[in-house]
């Protein structure tokens, strides 16, 4: 970008509405204000332009075509709003974006017949460690109410090293300068030459509805802005860039967007004009290309990169952003050089595991809450109050959700289940309407990979959770008013790393309670072998002393555990192998605090827990 240079950043006026125009990206804008405040930003910018045309020129200094690997972090900015996307929608942003760059057949970023289109050989990957590295899904999500009318100054509310990791802050909406509040700017990026003097803000800004295709998405520019601006990113200018300069041999690496084989383009290409010719100075004398990522065309028009964008990015990666692609970075975020994942250490936890909520919080148990688009009182939390056993439960205060569709949930921690061969998930359930029009559902979904991709295992319409009678007051339920669900996990037992998110989608109804949950053997499994074993507990309740008497057929070696709801062992009262016949065991539970406590058998067959009460 010469100083000479005519900077063209305005605008397409695609209409959302009959009075909203639409700004694609001001990442022109943001460079010359960032050149006001340091002028020697012109003099970093023609050396490292410079040294991209130098290994233009000399193709064998090139790197050989391999795919480039970027780890990505999403920083999501909300104010438990619609922007407040979930991970499936990031995960389309990040789909549309991996099919243009690597130009996939069957899809619109890879339509394109143009001889000049081509694979730029990167590809993107949520990060799985995150710089102190510790696992991560690859999204952090702040709450602020700067995610109106976003820039920089943002920024610094979540950053990771930009020399490592893709930045991609999510936003509702970001600052337009002219201060026209009908004009809504899109997205925007820093160039690469900035990497050294403005490392901390080194990334990508796009608004919410710009991710992907789906959910909350805006499909006007069909996810295209992310693959505009990470070509911003990664080095490339505008087509546009100097307007009708560079379209000749000898001044296309140092003029316009300093890419040979892009002809030069007067002003910004609004709608899909695949005949428009703006330059008639370039030698040969071609047509825009309309279709070009870099341009503003219309979402659905875009379906190209060219050979000597590619060219530009590989060089600007090994010049500029060495360090992002190496092996050593990837292994640190958690990939392979392929692109695919390290395996995850498996979890600490072991299935079996049972969680009551019997705490004052969930600080330093590992279970998280994601109310995406309610605060604490509405969304969920632990209630100390009630339970289906005990005194604790988790809870959504549904009624106080104005709004519809809004969604919240909550996430057990990490859990290895493949220490059983058919885990089952169960846990209690309690749920009243608000009226006969209510709605809600409960959406249940399984992880090996720390929430980064999930599979939906089930989903529970009010219709089934409905426990209690429909009230407009807030529901609290009684001891009667619990329901048991049990849902099948065996096609996940190879889950070494699994984790369990329960999203309440409300749709005007009234509170929701989910209580004991465990993951065990189904539990027709264990009821046969408790049975089995004539498994008896005497007194129950108790507040002194109390036995238990089994029989077994023949020799077998037993672990017999007490535990709280939570699944902590307290004591273990026999370990050991048995002989075959009665057997009892008697232990004291004088001393204990009143309460609900799991007695714990695990045989060489199976396993069952059986509730003990303390009074």
């Amino acid at each position: 970008m010469k100083k000479n240079i005519i900077i063209f950043f305005l605008v397409s006026l695609v209409a959302f509405s009959k009075a909203q125009t639409i700004i694609p990206c001001i990442s022109d804008e943001l460079y010359l204000e960032a050149l006001k405040k340091n002028p020697n930003l012109n003099l970093e910018e023609d050396r490292s332009n410079a040294a991209i045309a130098y290994m233009t020129n000399f193709p064998d200094l090139q790197k050989k075509a391999t795919i480039r690997i970027i780890p990505v972090v999403f920083h999501v900015i909300h104010k438990n709003g619609l922007e407040n996307i979930s991970i499936t929608q990031l995960n389309d942003a990040l789909r549309v974006l991996n099919e243009d760059f690597r130009k996939k057949a069957g899809t619109n970023g890879g339509s394109s017949t143009d001889p000049l289109a081509t694979d730029m050989l990167v590809e993107f990957r949520l990060a799985q460690y995150d710089p102190n590295g510790a696992p991560t899904n690859g999204v952090n999500r702040i709450y602020n109410v700067g995610t109106d009318d976003a820039r920089d100054a943002q920024k610094a509310l979540s950053y990771w090293d930009a020399k490592k990791y893709f930045n991609i802050w999510v936003v509702n909406s970001i600052q337009n300068s002219s201060g026209d509040p009908l004009s809504m700017v899109l997205g925007y990026a820093q160039f690469p030459t900035q990497i050294n003097s403005n490392t901390k803000t080194d990334g990508v800004m796009c608004r919410s509805d710009q991710m992907g295709l789906i959910e909350t998405s805006n499909v006007s520019q069909a996810g295209r802005t992310l693959t505009h601006e990470a070509g911003h990113l990664l080095g490339l200018y505008h087509p546009f860039q100097g307007g009708c300069t560079g379209g000749t041999s000898s001044s296309c690496l140092s003029f316009g967007d300093q890419v040979c084989d892009t002809p030069p383009v007067s002003t910004a290409t609004t709608g899909c004009p695949t005949s428009r010719n703006s330059c008639t100075n370039d030698s040969p004398n071609l047509p825009d290309l309309v279709k070009n990522f870099m341009d503003y065309a219309d979402g659905n028009c875009m379906n190209m990169y060219t050979n000597g964008q590619k060219t530009r990015v590989d060089n600007a990666l090994a010049t500029l952003r060495p360090l992002v692609i190496s092996t050593a970075n990837l292994t640190a975020a958690g990939l392979n050089a392929d692109g695919s994942y390290i395996p995850l250490p498996a979890a600490t936890i072991k299935a079996p595991y049972s969680y009551g909520f019997n705490v004052a919080s969930l600080a330093g148990t590992g279970w998280t809450t994601e109310n995406y688009m309610s605060p604490g009182d509405s969304g969920w939390q632990v209630n100390n109050t009630i339970g289906a056993v005990g005194s604790g439960t988790m809870a959504a205060m549904n009624l106080k959700n104005w709004r519809t569709n809004m969604r919240n949930a909550f996430v057990t921690p990490s859990i290895d289940i493949s220490t059983l061969a058919s885990p089952t998930l169960s846990f209690y359930l309690a749920y009243a309407k608000r009226s006969t029009a209510s709605n809600d559902k409960v959406r249940i979904y399984i992880s090996s990979s720390f929430g980064r991709s999930e599979t939906l295992v089930r989903t529970i319409l009010a219709s089934e959770m409905e426990t209690g009678a429909i009230q407009t007051t807030s529901f609290v339920p009684n001891a009667s008013e619990w329901k048991k669900f049990n849902i099948d996990l065996s096609a996940y037992n190879s889950y070494t790393n699994c984790k369990i998110r329960f999203e309440l989608q409300s749709l005007r109804g009234n509170n929701i309670y989910i209580d004991e949950f465990s993951i065990g053997q189904p539990t027709g499994v264990s009821e046969m072998l408790k049975k089995e074993m004539d498994f008896t507990l005497f007194p129950n309740p108790s507040n002194e002393k109390s036995s238990i008497s089994f029989n077994i057929a023949e020799p077998s070696n037993l672990e017999i555990n007490l535990m709280d709801l939570q699944g902590k062992i307290l004591r273990t009262l026999a370990e050991g192998a048995f002989l075959s016949g009665k057997h009892a065991i008697n232990f004291e539970v004088k001393g204990m605090q009143s309460g609900i406590y799991l007695i714990e058998v695990k045989t060489e067959s199976g396993r069952f827990v059986h509730k003990m009460l303390v009074e």
